[in-house]
């Protein structure tokens, strides 16, 4: 059960259900395709963004409204619950399976315990990117690696 945005006009005749597009820019009414609708699972959700979408209906159909009613029962397409990319992978998984293994080759993974001295400097030498969020041991590790090859290769 889903409560939305039901249309009226200013002569309070039911239009269909309120949903939006072109980045919530434009606004429109549908009673065929329930799931393009703005909805909500609780009355309250519903009324959190009500006024806003209220006034903007009333601009839009030159003086209708919006209420806030229960939504007649529609069901998901389960084509539209996955994307292009989950349809092809379930298709394709022995090419997944084969791209992987690729993958796998050409950058094995490798496991090492390092000293705790060496861990202790590790931290030290952690950068903290602009998110606040602090480097993964991988790109750590993969950063430090680079600066010894490159100090290998001019002979230090």
């Amino acid at each position: 059960m889903y409560y939305g945005y039901r249309c009226y006009t200013k002569e309070n005749k039911p239009l269909g259900w309120l949903y939006t597009f072109d980045s919530n820019t434009e606004y429109a009414w549908t009673n065929k395709d329930l799931r393009l609708c703005k909805r909500w699972k609780t009355e309250r959700g519903a009324k959190k963004h009500f006024d806003h979408c209220n006034t903007r209906w009333q601009f839009k159909s030159q003086g209708g409204y919006l209420k806030i009613e229960v939504m007649p029962e529609f069901s998901e397409h389960k084509s539209s619950a996955k994307s292009n990319q989950q349809r092809w992978n379930e298709a394709n998984r022995d090419a997944l399976y084969q791209a992987q293994e690729n993958y796998n080759q050409k950058r094995p993974v490798m496991s090492f315990r390092p000293k705790a001295e060496l861990l202790e400097w590790l931290e030290e030498e952690r950068t903290v990117d602009d998110n606040a969020e602090p480097e993964t041991d991988a790109s750590l590790l993969n950063r430090k690696l680079e600066k010894l090859k490159k100090l290998e290769q001019k002979g230090f």
